[in-house]
């Protein structure tokens, strides 16, 4: 944690800006390769250590706000104890045409048979609900990391999550594509209803401005023999939902790419994937190093970039983060263009929302929204309302550096009294704008600063 918090100090004197969200695209853990009676416990200590990792990056990075950080699962976090569990061994037929017909079975995505390399042995899904509970330990480690708010459903046909930010402009949408993998069936595959709810659900987002990115966590190629990625095909039905973004990881190495499905060539989605942030060398593919991305974008000017931080070190218990250089960029970063269109709302449509965000109860996200304006005067007030609620008087003493109405006076001398900071609240009161103003209940809170400071 400490390396990337020293890491972020560099980028940012580098001219790349704080991070506002993390994304961690899959394989929370390692996983264990054991049914033994041990293997549960063992399974939580290392989802109790991510666990305390992530709250450290929370805390660190964005102080303390788990909503920050996006999760979602990768084939590491399939539980092999439940898996093992849910199946037993099988007889190979002696008969040809069942074997064709089982060959045939094993070979369609949602087969009750697993065929074993290792073992050369057939074993077959006998206990669907013990299965499907092979996801229980991370839905587990994200209800606790989301603190109760946020629920992973064991159901590989609800796995997808929504999170908006209204003051980024963004909604991430979090999809599992773990929906029938385990240790003996590693080919990935998003449930198709997962797909059409989160385009369904973004509908609303997108109609107020936001970018929908979509995140997962296997890659979209593999090799003749490979069988561990995803089907690109699903990317034209999120393109059709306005996505232009999509982040994975899985394959330990940073790479751009583009995909294009229409024929005019007008429409592209631009999918990203991240190296591996804490994998050992025996994870990581030949000739690759520790990495993770910054990725920025530009959502006026529909564009993007995606810059890779590398381990220049080789202490794996002590890594030092730099700018990579990836042979496929030429340098350490790429840029991108979107070609969806991208909503822009006005100061006054942000206003409004972020006074529905207050009605809610999300003070929070109203003031981060509305003191994204502070030109308009209805997000001014929606936004000092907001930090009121709350009782952020540090963020009152900052909005307010320059008050543009009355109560903006009233809340700057509460927030500098309660601050402790009497030297400026005195200053703050003499200045001609307050002292002169007429208006009664500035005078009233003037003259309570005055009592609060000792002046007469």
């Amino acid at each position: 944690m400490e390396s990337l918090r020293l890491d972020r100090e560099r980028y940012v004197n580098e001219g790349l800006p704080t991070p506002d969200l993390a994304i961690v695209s899959g394989d929370i853990v390692y996983g264990v390769n054991t049914s033994d009676a041990d293997s549960d416990a063992a399974l939580k200590r290392q989802y109790d250590e991510a666990h305390d990792f992530l709250a450290r990056l929370a805390d660190t990075f964005f102080s303390g706000d788990r909503e920050r950080v996006i999760l979602v699962p990768g084939n590491h976090d399939v539980s092999h104890p439940h898996v093992m569990r849910a199946t037993e061994t099988a007889d190979l037929p002696t008969e040809s045409e069942k074997r064709k017909m089982l060959a045939r079975e094993l070979a369609s995505e949602t087969s009750a048979w697993r065929w074993v390399w290792a073992e050369f042995a057939l074993r077959r899904i006998v206990s669907p609900e013990e299965y499907n509970r092979r996801m229980e330990p991370f839905a587990l480690f994200f209800k606790t990391f989301y603190e109760g708010r946020r629920e992973f459903s064991v159901d590989p046909a609800a796995q997808f999550s929504l999170h908006d930010f209204p003051d980024l402009g963004v909604v991430i949408a979090g999809l599992s594509s773990c929906a029938d993998n385990d240790l003996f069936n590693r080919s990935a595959r998003i449930h198709p209803d997962n797909v059409a709810r989160v385009t369904r659900e973004v509908a609303a987002y997108v109609k107020k401005g936001r970018l929908p990115i979509a995140v997962w966590h296997h890659n979209l190629a593999g090799g003749p023999k490979d069988s561990d990625y995803l089907d690109a095909e699903f990317l034209q039905t999120l393109m059709d939902g306005h996505f232009s973004i999509g982040l994975h990881g899985h394959q330990h190495r940073p790479q751009y790419l583009e995909h294009r499905f229409t024929a005019d060539k007008k429409r592209a989605l631009t999918v990203l994937s991240a190296g591996t942030l804490c994998g050992g060398p025996q994870s990581l593919p030949t000739g690759r190093r520790r990495s993770y991305n910054v990725v920025t974008i530009d959502r006026e000017k529909s564009s993007g970039a995606l810059h890779v931080r590398e381990m220049t070190n080789n202490s794996f218990s002590l890594p030092v983060w730099g700018a990579a250089y990836v042979p496929e960029f030429e340098g350490s970063s790429m840029t991108f263009e979107m070609t969806m269109a991208v909503r822009l709302i006005s100061p006054i449509q942000a206003a409004g929302e972020a006074a529905e965000l207050l009605r809610a109860g999300d003070a929070q996200g109203a003031a981060k929204l509305a003191g994204k304006y502070p030109d308009e005067p209805y997000a001014r007030r929606v936004a000092l309302e907001a930090l009121t609620s709350i009782g952020d008087w540090a963020g009152i003493r900052e909005f307010c550096t320059v008050p543009q109405s009355n109560p903006e006076i009233i809340a700057l001398c509460e927030a500098l009294y309660l601050l402790g900071e009497k030297p400026a609240l005195r200053e703050f009161i003499a200045q001609e704008a307050v002292a002169n103003n007429q208006d009664a209940a500035v005078r009233i809170s003037v003259e309570t600063a005055k009592a609060r400071v000792g002046v007469n």
